[in-house]
């Protein structure tokens, strides 16, 4: 493609495309950041965040009592997803990501989380 200057000589107008095109995507690239719960639980943050907001209302016997009702990681999940809305906790995933790895670890005996979290 070609196009006429002011002066009537030719240029190539194809060259300015592309880094118009490349520049737009190299835009969008630099602007995308994975989601927070993307990331590897923190068994150690999510400790930190368990004594700082949870035993507030109960101990960690909580966890050891014979009828406790998680038994899967997912209902773990969701037991400290409702309780941080019970508490006016403002958690993001990567919160309650990493509070699930510290229970899982310490009291349901979970295996570590060793990826990246994917959600369903």
């Amino acid at each position: 493609m070609t196009a006429h200057s002011k002066s009537g000589k030719s240029r190539n107008a194809l060259p300015g495309r592309i880094a118009g095109v490349a520049l737009g995507a190299l835009a969008a690239l630099a602007a995308y950041a994975p989601p927070a719960a993307a990331q590897v639980p923190d068994a150690a943050r999510g400790r930190a965040l368990y004594e700082n907001h949870c035993v507030v209302c109960h101990t960690e016997k909580v966890h050891s009592r014979p009828n406790r009702i998680a038994i899967t990681r997912e209902e773990v999940r969701e037991i400290v997803q409702h309780w941080g809305r019970q508490g006016n906790l403002t958690w993001s995933e990567q919160d309650t990501a990493d509070v699930v790895e510290y229970l899982g670890r310490t009291r349901y005996r979970f295996a570590p989380v060793t990826g990246k979290l994917s959600r369903p």
